[in-house]
């Protein structure tokens, strides 16, 4: 049963990220209705994330004490709604107050995710586990551009984002009413089964962090800094990539949407393979060794990648190297939160919640940067390369992470 579980959170990955992912690809029709700059085009992509990062915790805290059953089943409604209504935006003003209550009701999505992956998930599976919910994303990211090109030709932009939102509230009944906060309540879970689980996260939630203790730990700065380097770079992928591809390598519409999706494609292989290694490693040599390589290396790759997708001529080449590089950051995505998980027990979702405030955070800058740089400067190269320096930076910190040690 618990791989049921972790196959609907495949499924919720992919409409997180179909739905997230949807406006990088409508930006330019967007940009010229409503008759937005790129500087104010990276506001919106902004607005989505300060309120993804305000409501982390909130919502993860919520998760932790209620229930993810509860918890994830309304958040997922909530963003649903909000998809849809970004299709009623008429100004600036509208589209940044929609997409930042869409941020503030995706926020609580990954860290019930974690929450219930604590109680459901053995030790040895976690990071796969984790690897195979964060697929889910690269699916919906890879999924995104070609369907919504499609709903673009089709329909435009508006019907599109309605067609999106009600894809979320299906997911929302099923799981409210198949999954379980307690693996003991589930009928299809056997004696066996229950064996294999991590009784400290899986006996009940607690009611308190030792918030002083555990920010004070320099363990937990090493994970929020690492994270917030992975959400920098990251983010470029999902906001500014398909705009790259048609603006400054003169792409047609059509192929620049199909070459957008290959990161997602690769973070759909990627990130279950590195959490696979990562558990792998950790069955054999320990948590410490099998958190940290993968980390590392995801993070290196990733850095390395970058130089010679910016300088080769042919822009399909460029696109698939390019792309290449948020691939191998993806091998490492599934262990940040396994890293949550291991650390935080029955309080993943508050940890989780504060890794993902410092990524949102990551994000905040990446697409403000991005678009400031674009409009005064022109050039596309100078934020790419502040990505590659903030891949090299998450991959040294990864050093500084000890998965052994528990907060709580």
């Amino acid at each position: 049963m618990r791989h049921k579980v972790v196959a609907l959170t495949f499924c919720l990955g992919l409409v997180l990220f179909l739905d997230r992912a949807a406006l990088s690809v409508l930006a330019p029709s967007i940009r010229r209705d409503l008759h937005l700059g790129p500087a104010a085009m990276g506001g919106v992509f902004t607005a989505f994330v300060w309120g993804y990062a305000l409501l982390h915790i909130p919502a993860g805290a919520l998760g932790d004490r209620y229930g993810a059953r509860r918890v994830l089943a309304g958040i997922v409604v909530l963003w649903s709604l909000s998809t849809a209504a970004t299709a009623a935006a008429w100004s600036l003003l509208s589209l940044l107050v929609i997409r930042f209550l869409f941020g503030a009701a995706e926020a609580g999505a990954t860290p019930n995710v974690s929450q219930s992956f604590a109680r459901w998930i053995p030790v040895v599976e976690r990071a796969r586990a984790q690897g195979l919910y964060l697929a889910g994303m690269s699916a919906g990211a890879a999924l995104a551009p070609p369907l919504v090109t499609i709903g673009l030709m089709k329909w435009g932009w508006r019907a599109t984002f309605v067609a999106l939102g009600c894809v979320g509230v299906v997911w929302a009944a099923g799981w409210f009413f198949w999954y379980r906060d307690d693996p003991q309540r589930h009928p299809g879970v056997n004696a066996g089964e229950l064996e294999l689980l991590d009784r400290r996260a899986a006996a009940g939630p607690l009611v308190q962090v030792h918030w002083r203790k555990v920010l004070a730990t320099p363990n937990l700065w090493a994970i929020l800094l690492m994270y917030f380097t992975y959400g920098y770079t990251g983010y470029i992928y999902i906001t500014w990539f398909p705009s790259y591809l048609m603006e400054n390598r003169g792409l047609p519409l059509s192929m620049a949407g199909t070459l957008a999706a290959v990161p997602g494609v690769l973070g759909l292989l990627a990130k279950p393979l590195g959490g696979w290694i990562s558990d792998r490693l950790a069955a054999r040599y320990g948590l410490r060794l099998g958190r940290r390589a993968v980390g590392m290396c995801g993070f290196g790759l990733a850095a390395a990648a970058v130089i010679p997708g910016l300088w080769v001529s042919d822009p399909h080449l460029a696109a698939v190297i390019l792309s290449a590089s948020d691939g191998a950051a993806a091998l490492a995505h599934g262990v940040c939160f396994a890293v949550c998980i291991d650390t935080g027990l029955q309080r993943a979702g508050t940890i989780s919640a504060m890794m993902l405030t410092m990524g949102s955070l990551g994000n905040a800058a990446s697409a403000l940067a991005f678009g400031t740089f674009l409009q005064f400067t022109g050039s596309w190269t100078a934020p790419f390369l502040v990505g590659v320096a903030a891949n090299a930076v998450g991959a040294l910190l990864w050093l500084k992470i000890h998965p052994e040690q528990r907060f709580i």
